[in-house]
């Protein structure tokens, strides 16, 4: 699915930077900041950030498990774009995740 743990760092640092959650990840993987975010399922964030973080957690290792009911009514048209788009991109490959990173890494 990913090329590489890098590959999907990245994935979830970008997904994070929609919501403008931008330092949750590294290169190697979630920050402190995103797992005690993650013990306290979301914390002070808004809906359409925990969802988010949950997705980011969901691809980095299935910890973030979030009804997709929650996905559909609580991100804005943006955010729920770029989740959709990233699954289509994990059910075609690394090439298509590239492609994916190379858009949402811009923003």
């Amino acid at each position: 699915m990913f090329r590489s743990d890098t590959q999907q760092a990245r994935v979830c640092q970008a997904l994070c930077s929609q919501v403008r959650l931008g330092g949750m990840w590294t290169a190697t993987g979630p920050s402190a900041e995103a797992k005690q975010l993650l013990e306290s399922d979301g914390g002070a964030l808004s809906g359409g950030e925990r969802i988010v973080l949950l997705a980011a957690w969901a691809v980095w290792n299935g910890d973030g498990a979030i009804p997709l009911g929650e996905v559909i009514s609580r991100l804005d048209g943006r955010a729920l774009r770029a989740v959709g788009a990233l699954l289509m991109a994990i059910a075609s490959g690394e090439g298509a995740i590239e492609r994916w990173l190379a858009e949402h890494e811009r923003r």
